[in-house]
């Protein structure tokens, strides 16, 4: 959101320390009433204002070993019990009962950033330019990540039943919590140097899970074409937890001078959020040369929203009381996949694809929960209670390539597995300005907060993932798959078994 003024800015000493708008405060919140309007957020910034929940990652490949050693360019095999979810249209390649299970481990590093900024020399000396300190989090999530059993009908019809895990992110900073703003103000006038600090910090975990359970069927429409569709529901958790000393929390300190300390505290909660949403998968499947050694696949899957309520508690800023409690509204984003799989030759498989992921689609509305103090522009005017503008991370495409060797003998399929896939950034970011009556943007420098916001804001970074692993076969019915999956913020690995009745 935005704070817009009816009036030209107020001319004022330049960079005038905070410790006089302290005193200030009771005028500006006065003048502030007549002198500034509250916007409604922009359509296009859908986030919570949680600076841990902002890099929430979504890894939205295919289940399944196979999948995953190859860098989850999977669209166009999808040839075992996974297809019920990768590519429902691939369950038409199955001519026998076959039951299936994966377990996933995950090990990610949340790459946190901490915004500082350190103002030094005469008081007139403004803040440097705020720089950004990695705060990373680890964290190890691991379980079933899907199972399922595919049962053909007919020679044409083949069903199939699922459950699997979509979603998961843990982020927990501890019990010191996540300084996520730190600006300190030591200039001086003469032989006494301030000593001010202004700090934001996030304390409890966040817990985000989504599991889906579905039903899906494909139809041979010709020896050479399949198509494939489902219907699922979705039990989505999300809680923003605690810690030993109290409800999850903001908790703003300001040392306006070093004997006056103003700490405000702001709680963040989740009520009655859940729901069974409905939500629907589609495929295709085709051979596109008559012996199949050339295929093409393509997959479109989307979820329902889960609904709740945020409730807002303790310090609530002024411009955002009567907004205590807000509608929520969450959703795995919508992807879609369009791949083609290459047998040059008996053995050999090389597959690519790309996906499209809606990541705006995860929150549908802006929340904001802080506010901001400090001055503006620089004629340094004092604004209170501003509110800093989220924006979710763009749609975007994913390539994924994938290569596997298999060797066979009468009894046993052994299959090696390479591939790579590159995620796009998926944080959120952020911008915080005020407008001045003719719509001229202006930053908050006193602290340094809109460059601050940008910091901690930034969007993450991109991510090459490089994966392989083994499968084997045993008598055609037995099937075991390990991978791996190794980027710069996290490591999986994946087993699955299959059996084919």
């Amino acid at each position: 959101m935005t704070l817009r003024s009816r009036a030209t800015l107020a001319p004022s000493s330049p960079f005038r320390p905070l410790a006089a708008f302290a005193s200030f405060a009771p005028f500006a919140a006065r003048a502030g009433s007549a002198a500034i309007l509250l916007l409604a957020a922009r359509p296009v910034s859908a986030q919570i204002d949680s600076a841990l929940l902002s890099k929430v990652s979504y890894n939205l490949a295919n289940p399944g070993g196979k999948s995953l050693a190859m860098g989850g360019a999977f669209t166009a095999i999808a040839d075992d019990a996974t297809a019920a979810l990768a590519n429902p249209a691939g369950l038409g390649l199955l001519s026998t009962v076959e039951a299936g299970i994966s377990f996933k481990r995950t090990d990610s590093v949340i790459g946190l950033v901490t915004a500082r900024s350190t103002a030094t020399g005469a008081l007139t000396a403004p803040y440097p330019d705020p720089r950004g300190v990695n705060s990373d989090l680890g964290g190890t999530l691991s379980g079933v990540e899907y199972a399922g059993v595919v049962i053909p009908v007919s020679r044409r019809l083949v069903a199939a039943v699922s459950y699997s895990v979509n979603l998961a992110f843990h982020g927990d900073p501890g019990a010191d919590g996540y300084a996520y703003l730190e600006m300190r103000d030591n200039r001086s006038g003469g032989s006494t140097r301030r000593d001010f600090l202004f700090e934001y910090r996030e304390h409890g975990a966040v817990s985000l899970e989504s599991r889906v359970y579905g039903v899906s069927a494909a139809y041979r429409v010709t020896d050479r074409l399949r198509l494939g569709a489902g219907v699922s529901v979705s039990r989505m958790t999300f809680e923003l937890e605690g810690d030993s000393r109290g409800s999850h929390r903001i908790v703003t300190t300001n040392y306006l001078t070093p004997t006056l300390i103003e700490t405000k505290t702001i709680t963040l909660g989740v009520r009655d959020f859940g729901g069974t949403p409905v939500g629907f998968v589609v495929g295709v499947h085709a051979d596109l040369l008559p012996d199949g050694t050339l295929t093409a696949g393509a997959v479109y899957r989307q979820s329902g929203r889960h609904k709740g309520t945020l409730v807002l508690g303790g310090d609530v800023p002024p411009s955002l009381q009567g907004q205590e409690e807000r509608e929520l509204s969450l959703r795995v984003p919508r992807d879609a996949a369009l791949g083609l799989a290459w047998q040059p030759f008996p053995g050999l498989t090389l597959a690519a694809e790309g996906q499209w992921v809606a990541y705006s689609d995860f929150v549908d509305r802006q929340l904001p929960v802080v506010s901001y103090s400090g001055l503006v522009g620089p004629a340094g005017f004092p604004i209170d209670g501003a509110l800093a503008t989220l924006k979710p991370p763009s749609d975007a495409v994913i390539p994924r390539v994938g290569v596997e060797y298999a060797s066979t003998t009468r009894s046993l399929l052994l299959a090696f597995r390479l591939g790579y896939r590159r995620e796009p950034r998926q944080g959120v970011t952020g911008e915080l300005a005020v407008l001045d009556g003719s719509g001229t943007p202006y930053p908050m420098t006193d602290p340094p907060y809109s460059g601050g916001v940008r910091t901690v804001y930034d969007g993450g970074k991109p991510d090459d993932h490089f994966t392989g692993g083994i499968g084997a076969t045993l008598n055609g019915r037995l099937s075991f798959d390990v991978a791996f999956d190794a980027g710069r913020s996290s490591r999986l690995f994946s087993a699955s078994l299959f059996y084919r009745f």
